[in-house]
């Protein structure tokens, strides 16, 4: 069971580009998790699917509280597996209980110096852009065009790594300024619009007094 769960775990990080977990920092208290630390709550499993077999589904809040949400197919082994994973759990139990980043990364090193589970994201996301430079951009085009390309290319792999900016910390004040703002334009506009209703009807009584001399 601990080789498949570190199977299964591998070929999330690489196919789906996700860290490995464990990665909090300092003074974190938000339920963040990574792929190691994926509980059974944080998948859902479709024999079948919008016209896919073996679909997939992940909802978890990512480093940063980041939420990442996807919908994959997968090859059926690993549903199989994510399948035997889950039985005779309860939501918030962890899916890989047998595997940890350390133990991953162990394994890793057996196989090749200073390899880790981050390698793969890392790798993943430079041959995407590599990729996406190749197919994007042409040697005759000017510079722009070449920005806007390199740009689209950047977009694809902030879409594979789930990179997303994280709300400041005053978002919530800074929003509540402005929605203070926007409530104190409004009484402004009520009051211009009271205040021009006013002036049309004081115009019309004068016009109205000026006819009747």
């Amino acid at each position: 069971m601990r080789i498949r769960q570190r199977a299964v775990a591998l070929y999330f990080i690489d196919k789906l580009a996700l860290r490995a977990g464990n990665e909090k920092e300092e003074g974190e208290s938000a339920d963040t998790v990574g792929c190691c630390s994926l509980r059974v709550e944080h998948i859902n499993l479709y024999p079948e699917k919008d016209g896919q077999d073996f679909v997939v589904e992940f909802d978890f809040l990512g480093k940063d509280s980041i939420r990442y949400y996807n919908k994959v197919p997968v090859e059926k082994r690993v549903f199989k597996n994510l399948q035997l994973f889950m039985e005779n759990k309860q939501p918030e139990d962890d899916l890989f209980d047998r595997l940890n980043t350390s133990i991953l990364n162990k394994h890793l090193q057996e196989l090749m110096d200073d390899l880790t589970a981050k390698v793969f994201r890392t790798y993943n996301a430079s041959i995407t852009l590599q990729q996406q430079l190749k197919e994007l951009t042409s040697p005759d085009e000017n510079l722009p065009a070449k920005i806007l390309s390199y740009n689209r290319a950047n977009r694809a792999v902030a879409i594979l790594c789930n990179h997303q900016r994280a709300q400041p910390k005053t978002f919530e004040k800074s929003m509540q300024n402005l929605q203070t703002k926007i409530d104190a334009k409004k009484d402004q506009l009520s009051d211009a619009k009271r205040d021009v209703k006013s002036a049309k009807a004081d115009l019309k009584v004068r016009r109205d007094e000026k006819f009747k001399k």
